[in-house]
Parts: structure tokens; C-alpha cells; sequence
């Protein structure tokens, strides 16, 4: 197939698509590098205020798919991490890549980076009770318990003899947490981790108390009565793939700083129908659908933090082959692949780490800008990887490579996983089958291996370029890919134990580098993200780690 025909193809595919669619305090909250400011957006309609049936203020959104868990160390994905940051709070919290105090006023850190004693405010949970160093501890040592499973127990690492537990070589008591006394935590780490007070941010390291999780055991955090909380807002109700409630937490030690009454997060399955929601009244906030951008001009564009890519499975078949891996690469026109895909609004990933990830004093791209394969793909190179890899795989044509792409079966990845589709076969002449399913389907199968390449993507967790790249060691419980190179691994073990800013990053950024060379997977995108909001809600941010949203400290009028 030509060039013409190709682009023929994909934008009768897209025009297709296309018109389917059209039927701590806030005054330290601070915009950051591709963040969005605390500013909003009219819409042209007469905004709703204060919710008419109560008179309380409300705040709106909706989210594409209910979340699996709301267990503080269960949480594995951006949804639930953001509704954990508003209904519980860590030792420390993180707001637009800043650090400031939590349920900890304060903590102290030692020479050698090493030891970090902190000390809890006089801070009650929902219920009443004091918040105690105790609840810390237990919190940490759920991470990383084998029983326990959680899916985040990497994320723990920096902590002395972590890995070693969840690999069940040590016992969870040997973790390097110890309660010196009710309100005071000494963390101890295996290693200097100058990003470990922005992990303590994360769902994960909350405090748990360990009398309920025992009393509910599987159920924990099942039900808004199975958990309590000391974040601004309280879970009220959780109603499976319809909406979760949350509701100002009285208790909070900072509760008169939060305006907002509570917030109501819709399910709603496509971005269409969240788009017609908001021009109703019924949501305050959206993003609007990348075909619909046009018709938004003053729409306000963030980066989500997301990195889009294609996973491969590199156990078995032609994907084990680094040469097919790498022609798959340079094959692919990443800014064809934008325009038709999101009419050129998110950002072409010429990497894998996103470029405005804090470096040692400036971004990661202003200290170290790379380009791991031309936006515009590379044909020579990429029939050299082919000819070289069918050679090796005893191949005689490229037609007779076949290789299953997976996705979610919404509109924006069809769309996408067809575009990819119609690029590939063209300039490589290789057959790819799409294989569209539910979300929970192609979750499922990614995590247990089940495909040969799926549309998948990563948020950083905390601004720093381990958060990307951890996820790709040989033991990463997030590498779902049979992923394994020795060098890579000693790159990142060499990094962790590293004290010095400047050798540190140098040595994670040859780490991204010998994976985006070895072809561990092929970028795709940088998600940016347009989003409305209403005119009377101020105050709401977004952040590309750690959260989608932040609306702690934002307001309704009334």
C-alpha cells in the first residue's frame, strides 16, 4: 500500500470517528512547568453555583471507569491515588511538586541522607481518634507485607530491607520504620532517595489503622464505613460504577482552610457524554475530547504527566528480537501519528521520560535533551532493523510477521490503535491484528502477559526520571513485559546508591537511554490535556504526579 492510500485510509477513518464525536495552604499552591494555573474557563453557559437542592458547595467531575480499590496501599492507579489525596493525608503533602508539611509539622534528616525523624501534629482521624506514629508504621509495613500484595510494594524501595521483605526473604518487622514515641516516626533508608519526602506524599505511605484493617480484612476500604480518614474530605458513599461521594472532614486539622462542602465523582464512560454533562450544569470540570478542541478555543491545556506507549512483550515470538523492536521504532511517523490521532494537540514522545520531570536544578530536557528516534520516523533505518531481525527470525517477507495490538475499546484508543495500525503496515509491511475489549479486560491480560503489544501508558509518581524508568528493572512488579537487561538494572542500582545530584541523574539518564536503544518499548505520546471549567469554581490545579486533580483549597461561588 502507498503513502496516499495510507493516509487516505486513516483520515476517512478519522473524519469517521470525528463526527461520531460531535453528536497546606493554598497561598503556597504554586504553577509549575507544565502545570495549569489556578485560572478558569468560561464555557458560554450560565454556570451553576452553590448545588440548589442543598446549598452546599459541590464540587463535580467524572472519571471514565470506577476505581478498583480505595486501600490506601492498594491503590494502583491515577483515579484512586487523586481521591486518595483528598480523603487522607501522609506524613508529608505534595502540591504542584512541592513539598510541604502533613500529618508531620515537621522532621529532621540526617548527614548522610540516611535517617529521617519526624514529628506528627496533635491530628485526629475521622472518627475522632488521635493519629499516632503507630498508624505510620503499620501503613509502611502493609506496602511492602507479601500477604498483603500490594501492587505498589516497589515504591517502597528506599526503605532499609523493603525489598528483601516483599520478596520474603526478611520479616516485615525488619522494615526501617520505628515508632521512637506516639507522635514521633524514624524512617531509616537503604539508600540517599532525595526524592523519599515526595513518595510520603503518595497513597501508599499513609497511615492506616490497623484495627480496622484486621476487623474488615479483605473488605478494608470497601465501603465508606470500613475506613477512616485524616485528609481534608471523608468518603460518604461509594456507589460501584456510578459515583463516589466525599464530604468535608470536620476533623481535619487544617478544615478551615477547605471550602468546598464535598465533590461527587461521576462515572461516565465516554468523554463525549462528561463534555455534554458539563455544558448541562452537571459537571464543574472536563477535558475536552481532542476532536472537539476546535470548538473550545479557550480551553486551558495542561500536561496530565501521562506517557502513552506501546508495551511489548518481549518473552517470546518476533518482539523478542531487539532489531524488530527497534524497526518498529523508527518505522512509526510519531507526528503523523499525533495529527491523526489528536489533530496535533498532545505532544509527540521523542523519549520516554517526560521532559518537564525536575532535574538537578533545572527540567530533565534542559539538563539532558534527547531525541531516542526522529518524530518523523526513519525508513533506512527501519527496513535495516527489519532485514537484519527477519533474517534472524528466518523470515522470508515482512507479511508473514504478525503481531495482536490490544486496547480499550472507547473511540480515542480504536482511533488510535488504527492509526498505529495503518502507519505500520505501510512502512514496514508487517500485518497487525487490533484486538479491542473492555478496560478491565485489557487490564487483566497486561498484567498477566497475556498479549503480544498493548496500548498502555505511566505517570510518574513523584517529579523525578526513577519514577518512569523503576517500572523496568527485571523485579519491577509493574514490568509486565519479560523486560530483562542486566546493564539496565546495575544502571538504576548505581543510581539509587548514589548521593551526588549530578552523577545521579547523568546515570539515570544513560539508563533511559540504553532502554529507549535496546527498544524496550516504542513512545508514543505526552498527554495534554484541554480542559473547562466552570466559572464559578476557583482554586482547582492539576499536576502531572501525584494527582489528576487538586481541589483541596478550591472554592464555589455562591
Amino acid at each position: 500500500m502507498d503513502k496516499k492510500r495510507v493516509m487516505a485510509l486513516v483520515l476517512s477513518t478519522v473524519m469517521a470517528l470525528s463526527g461520531a464525536a460531535c453528536s497546606t495552604p493554598a497561598s503556597k499552591e504554586t504553577a509549575a512547568a507544565g502545570t495549569s494555573s489556578d485560572s478558569t474557563v468560561a464555557s458560554g453557559k450560565d454556570d451553576a453555583t452553590v448545588d440548589t437542592a442543598s446549598g452546599e458547595k459541590i464540587f463535580r467531575y467524572s472519571i471514565a471507569a470506577d476505581v478498583a480499590t480505595l486501600d490506601q496501599q492498594k491503590m494502583n492507579e491515577s483515579v484512586a491515588a487523586t481521591i486518595g489525596y483528598h480523603i487522607q493525608e501522609g506524613l508529608t503533602r505534595s502540591i504542584s511538586g512541592e513539598v510541604y508539611p502533613g500529618i508531620a509539622e515537621s522532621w529532621d534528616v540526617s548527614e548522610d541522607g540516611l535517617t529521617y525523624t519526624f514529628h506528627l501534629r496533635d491530628a485526629v482521624w475521622s472518627d475522632g481518634k488521635a493519629i499516632t506514629a503507630d498508624d505510620f508504621a503499620y501503613g509502611m509495613k502493609r506496602i511492602v507485607d507479601p500477604e498483603v500484595a500490594s501492587a505498589f510494594a516497589f515504591i517502597a524501595k528506599p526503605l532499609l530491607n523493603a525489598t528483601e521483605i516483599t520478596a520474603g526473604e526478611k520479616n516485615v518487622d525488619e522494615l526501617g520504620v520505628k515508632v521512637i514515641d506516639e507522635k514521633t516516626l524514624e524512617c531509616t533508608l537503604a539508600f540517599p532517595a532525595p526524592y523519599f519526602l515526595q513518595l510520603l506524599s503518595m497513597s501508599q505511605f499513609y497511615a492506616t489503622r490497623e484495627d480496622l484493617a484486621e476487623q474488615y480484612g479483605s473488605d478494608f476500604a470497601g465501603s465508606a464505613d470500613k475506613n477512616v480518614y485524616d485528609g481534608p474530605f471523608k468518603l460518604k458513599e461509594w456507589k460501584p460504577n456510578d459515583r463516589i461521594i466525599l464530604e468535608k472532614n470536620e476533623n481535619y486539622w487544617d478544615a478551615e482552610n477547605v471550602k468546598l462542602d464535598g465533590a461527587e465523582i461521576i462515572v461516565v464512560a465516554d468523554e463525549n457524554t462528561a463534555l455534554a454533562m458539563y455544558e448541562q450544569g452537571e459537571l464543574d470540570y472536563v477535558d475536552v475530547p481532542t476532536d472537539l478542541i476546535p470548538n473550545y478555543p479557550d480551553a486551558e491545556f495542561y500536561y496530565s504527566g501521562a506517557c502513552d506507549f506501546i508495551k511489548l512483550n518481549t518473552g517470546d515470538g518476533p518482539l523478542a528480537n531487539r532489531n524488530f523492536r527497534l524497526a518498529l521504532n523508527y518505522g512509526l511517523n510519531r507526528n503523523e501519528f499525533i495529527n491523526l490521532s489528536t489533530n496535533g494537540y498532545w505532544t509527540p514522545a521523542n523519549r520516554f521520560v517526560l521532559g518537564i520531570v525536575g532535574g538537578e536544578s533545572k527540567t530533565w530536557e534542559e539538563e539532558h535533551p534527547y531525541t531516542a528516534f526522529p518524530l518523523d520516523g526513519d525508513q533506512a533505518k527501519a527496513q535495516e532493523y527489519l532485514q537484519t531481525a527477519m533474517s534472524e527470525l528466518g523470515v522470508s517477507a515482512p507479511s508473514e510477521i504478525q503481531i495482536e495490538l490490544l486496547t480499550t475499546d472507547m473511540e480515542r484508543t480504536k482511533k488510535e490503535a488504527e492509526v498505529i495500525q495503518a502507519l505500520l503496515q505501510d512502512s514496514l509491511g508487517i500485518v497487525i491484528n487490533i484486538s479491542l475489549v473492555p478496560r478491565a479486560d485489557r487490564l487483566s491480560r497486561e498484567e498477566t502477559g497475556d498479549y503480544e503489544m498493548v496500548i498502555s501508558g505511566i505517570l510518574p509518581d513523584y517529579p523525578d526520571p526513577i519514577s518512569f524508568l523503576e517500572s523496568w528493572e527485571t523485579t519491577s512488579p509493574y514490568n509486565h513485559t519479560n523486560y530483562s537487561n542486566p546493564e539496565y538494572d546495575a544502571l538504576l542500582e548505581k543510581a539509587y546508591a548514589d548521593g551526588n545530584a549530578t552523577t545521579r541523574f547523568d546515570t539515570l539518564f544513560e539508563a533511559e537511554k540504553l532502554f529507549m536503544e535496546d527498544g524496550g518499548l516504542v513512545p508514543l505520546q505526552f498527554r495534554r490535556n484541554a480542559k473547562l471549567v466552570n466559572t464559578a469554581v476557583t482554586g482547582v490545579t492539576n499536576y502531572f504526579c501525584g494527582y489528576n486533580i487538586n481541589f483541596i483549597h478550591a472554592d464555589k461561588a455562591e
